[in-house]
């Protein structure tokens, strides 16, 4: 088959997986798009990668991000040309609406990279079954009547002993306004198809602020620390909101399975 000049052919097992992982990352370095892709054994020789890469970012389907950076590596994020190639393919993606300024696209920057390295620790974990990220979440929330009461990060499902678990997860990076909360725990308590929310954070001081925050929540929603989560995954030890003691996440969500088959519809662990 011949094709016009300066058109590309893209490989459904090749270039539309990078493209959807970018466009629900939001942006990624360069190294974790190739272990996502290695993970998923989407990719295995690093120069056809890097290739690969080059052509998509040429033809307009990836934006190389110009943006300064301490330690970091080349970002990418999709281009709304690429974006509409993956709609056209049958992505759940709804654009957004609101540009922000320039600091807010920093910190939403760094939010998908931190996030993104959650997402790459529990599919090194190999208990991961299936993360949802917030395109879709987005995409349910906005156009079917069958979506969360929230745009949470992900919606993670993962397997221990043969069972699945499923549990919202937010990443949050920075505090927001105390009002800001006020609304986030009545999304939260009027959530009736998820019942375990897990809350990441950077340091204790955002930990004691946000779990203070969503301490009256009706909801059991438990706080752990982002770098933990990284070295330890499921092994992680997180707290519930109202409590300063610590138990481990799995321990949490296998209990809070037991609790569910005996009618309870939220983890009842006193911790």
């Amino acid at each position: 088959m011949r094709y016009w000049k300066g058109s590309i052919s893209l490989s459904p097992t090749r270039d539309y997986p990078l493209l959807r992982h970018v466009l629900h990352s939001g942006f990624v370095t360069h190294n974790q798009l190739f272990e996502f892709l290695r993970l998923d054994y989407s990719a295995s020789s690093r120069n056809a990668f890097n290739n690969r890469v080059h052509r998509l970012v040429q033809h307009g389907l990836l934006v190389r991000q110009e943006m300064p950076f301490v330690n970091r590596e080349v970002v990418y994020s999709v281009s709304p040309a690429g974006a509409s190639e993956l709609v056209g393919r049958g992505e759940y993606y709804v654009p957004p609406t609101r540009k922000g300024t320039w600091n807010t696209a920093q910190s939403s920057l760094h939010h998908s990279l931190e996030l993104n390295e959650i997402h790459l620790a529990l599919k090194r974990s190999g208990t991961l079954v299936h993360w949802m990220p917030e395109t879709e979440i987005r995409s349910r929330n906005d156009l079917t009547d069958s979506g969360y009461w929230k745009y949470y990060d992900a919606i993670v499902t993962v397997r221990l002993a043969g069972q699945d678990y499923k549990f919202a997860l937010e990443y949050e990076r920075t505090p927001k306004a105390a009002r800001q909360y006020i609304a986030i725990r009545e999304r939260i308590e009027q959530e009736a198809t998820i019942a375990f929310f897990l809350y990441l954070v950077p340091n204790h001081d955002l930990l004691r602020f946000v779990a203070d925050k969503l301490s009256g929540c009706r909801q059991a929603v438990y706080f752990g620390l982002f770098q933990d989560f990284l070295a330890q995954t499921l092994a992680l030890p997180i707290r519930r909101n109202g409590s300063p003691a610590s138990v481990s996440l799995n321990s949490i969500l296998t209990h809070s399975k037991t609790s569910q088959r005996s009618g309870i519809l939220f983890p009842s662990i006193d911790v």
